[in-house]
């Protein structure tokens, strides 16, 4: 029995040539055309292919949506670490408050050098990590027992990673700050002022 493709081919080719073929197969060829095909059984072919075609279909929607699923799982577990790591990481910094905040037009206490004496000088590292300029040089310079001027304001805000020697002078400390793009520290006798 020759399949639908070779019975449409050698039809076609009957009609172009004639000639090649025998009355027999001609007739032959003709009585098959005239017959009535099989109805439930085409009809249950067609059926079995769209059965096979919606399976696949489904199935690569399933793929679609399972991989959907799993990429908006991952985004949410690593949205929830980071924000786990920032609610942990808040809780090592200390947050300032206004009260925390130097105000340059506030009196300071100065102490005269002569009053300190020389023991109560550590000789120990403070190591400042991304601390506000104005908390760290309240520190330095209630140290040094001098006053602090900020002449922009901006500059009270910028955050360094610095490691202040104690035992170092004064003098020093303002060089090594001074070594930052961002800061022009001048020293007067009794205060710092940041421009």
């Amino acid at each position: 029995m020759q399949n639908p493709d070779e019975k449409t081919k050698m039809f076609l080719d009957m009609q172009e040539h004639p000639e090649k073929y025998s009355d027999w197969q001609i007739e032959a060829m003709m009585e098959e055309l005239d017959q009535m095909p099989d109805v439930k059984k085409e009809w249950n072919k067609f059926e079995q292919k769209q059965k096979q075609t919606t399976m696949l279909s489904s199935r690569r929607w399933m793929k679609v949506a399972a991989t959907f699923v799993g990429m908006f799982l991952v985004s949410s577990i690593a949205l929830a670490a980071i924000h786990i790591i920032q609610q942990i990481s808040d809780k090592r910094e200390p947050k300032t408050t206004n009260q925390d905040v130097y105000n340059p037009k506030k009196k300071q206490q100065i102490i005269s050098a002569d009053t300190i004496k020389p023991d109560t000088t550590a000789a120990e590292l403070r190591i400042f990590e991304n601390v506000p300029l104005d908390s760290m040089l309240i520190e330095i310079a209630d140290f040094y027992h001098v006053g602090i001027e900020f002449q922009d304001d901006e500059k009270c805000l910028l955050r360094f990673h610095f490691i202040w020697k104690r035992n170092e002078g004064i003098d020093r400390v303002v060089e090594r700050l001074n070594n930052f793009e961002v800061l022009n520290i001048t020293q007067e006798p009794d205060k710092l002022i940041v421009r």
